[in-house]
């Protein structure tokens, strides 16, 4: 029995390493909501979220930090200015609460409403929920439309996630739907979305005979915009390939500053770092200009002076979005020098100049 029980572990965590290496959520970099009710009173209903039911902010020691509970029948969902934007990343935490009886139903996703507490949510969504958590290998994982499941999945280990944090995240891309748990692709749906489904985002425990034994959690919520821009491109190209080599991080020719055209760019590589504690970078510099007669060359401006850049680079991730020294290191400038051809040749009718970065996947 020992013998079964531990390849039995070696083949989840096998699944499990397999589905993080090949992660390809990428964050959208421009916040539109973002919340961990550090400001709330504990007891008291967030301020920035509407509810159907009942819902209060806990403090907790394990995990540590502040939650929104809510208990079943309830749904949730934060109050935003406008609809979803068609690209955008959804993220938060969800907190499975060990229990000896029954568990709440989790359901979470799209709905066409604004306003949770205006009309039959279970009606007007595009909905993923976990059922029988607690049930071990029986625990299911349901999605679909309105009152109508599409799918359902059993292979994501659920219970393994009882009293810790489950980071749930969405990608929308124009019709495109996509729901990752800890970094694991679960829903994928090319041709589902259309534009009334993005009134709002929510989270709801549906009514449960008999009543759950424990709530909802949901904490550190993040919305933002996800454009299928170059930024968001080059991070998937990071993501899927292994390295990126960019022109897009610019430089002040006096200060050696990062300039702001280049901030978004950089934004979103932290939110990655962020949304992927594994994933670690190298950030290779080399100096590229224009000779006369347009014909592009890699110079050295100065080894000190490439490596100062890098550094700035690597300094602005770490500090902004907290991160660990050693998630971000930096390379030999000769390494990125190789990929120049490259660049040209994908830069049709452009030229090279600037400063070159490589980013590379460690």
């Amino acid at each position: 029995m020992k013998k079964v029980f531990a390849v039995i572990v070696i083949m989840s965590f096998t699944l499990l390493r397999s589905s993080a290496q090949n992660f390809d959520f990428v964050p959208g970099y421009q916040v539109i909501f973002e919340d961990r009710f550090e400001l709330d009173p504990v007891g008291d209903l967030p301020a920035r979220w509407s509810t159907s039911g009942d819902g209060e902010v806990v403090e907790l020691s394990k995990p540590k930090g502040k939650w929104f509970k809510f208990n079943s029948p309830a749904a949730v969902n934060p109050e935003l200015d406008a609809p979803l934007p068609e690209n955008c990343t959804i993220e938060f935490d969800l907190l499975l609460k060990r229990v000896s009886g029954v568990a709440p139903i989790v359901m979470f996703g799209l709905t066409t409403l604004s306003d949770v507490s205006s009309a039959d949510v279970y009606r007007n969504n595009i909905f993923v929920k976990i059922m029988g958590y607690n049930e071990g290998a029986n625990a299911e994982i349901v999605y679909g439309k309105n009152i109508q499941d599409m799918g359902s999945r059993k292979n994501f280990p659920v219970a393994s996630y009882i009293d810790r944090p489950l980071r749930v995240s969405l990608a929308i891309n124009g019709p495109r739907f996509r729901v990752y748990f800890a970094k694991q692709k679960i829903v994928d749906l090319p041709k589902l979305l259309t534009p009334e489904w993005l009134g709002n985002f929510f989270v709801a425990s549906p009514d449960v005979i008999p009543a759950p034994e424990e709530g909802v959690y949901i904490s550190n919520i993040r919305i933002a915009s996800g454009d299928a821009d170059a930024r968001s491109l080059l991070i998937k190209q990071l993501l899927e390939q292994g390295s990126v080599v960019t022109n897009d991080i610019g430089f002040n020719q006096q200060t050696n500053e990062v300039i702001p055209e280049s901030i978004p760019f950089l934004d979103t590589l932290g939110q990655a770092l962020v949304s992927d504690p594994g994933l670690n970078i190298q950030i290779n510099g080399a100096e590229i200009f224009t000779m006369p007669g347009n014909n592009p060359a890699a110079a050295e401006s100065g080894e000190e002076i490439v490596k100062a850049k890098v550094e700035k680079i690597k300094s602005y991730l770490i500090e902004k979005f907290n991160l660990k020294v050693d998630r971000v290191v930096t390379g030999v400038i000769g390494e990125v020098k190789n990929k120049l051809e490259k660049v040209k040749s994908s830069k049709t009718g452009e030229k090279v100049k600037g400063f070159l970065t490589e980013i590379v996947k460690l």
